[in-house]
């Protein structure tokens, strides 16, 4: 991701300032904001660049949220609609959570059988 993209998603969501690149949207992955993401995706004056690491950050928060929760968050809808509608722009972090080449449930995350239904909904 790029350096100045993350500078500017967190200083559009006040997010704290990382430092890191690598595992950017781990480390800042709220559950409790999954909604406000959204509506900057939806809303914000965004590139090409701030789309994949706000989508990145938006599917790191929905990992979290399910990691304690048994279904999908309710805006789970509107991010499916994003993934479809930006599917080009997404294709390297839907294939990460999506865990491809793993069929073992034991080594995906929370978030992954949510992926693959939409990734599956894109090839037919």
């Amino acid at each position: 991701m790029q350096r100045t993209s993350l500078e500017k998603l967190e200083n559009l969501l006040a997010l704290p300032a990382s430092g890191y690149e690598q595992d950017w949207e781990v480390e800042l992955a709220d559950a409790s904001r999954v909604g406000e993401f959204l509506e900057a995706y939806e809303t914000a004056p965004l590139t090409t660049a701030d789309k994949v690491a706000l989508m990145a950050l938006i599917l790191a928060s929905v990992d979290r949220y399910l990691s304690g929760e048994e279904r999908a968050p309710e805006e789970w809808a509107r991010i499916a609609v994003l993934l479809t509608d930006d599917r080009a722009l997404h294709r390297e972090t839907t294939n990460y959570w999506a865990c491809e080449g793993t069929d073992d449930p034991e080594g995906w995350f929370s978030l992954t059988p949510l992926v693959r239904a939409v990734v599956t909904r894109w090839l037919e």
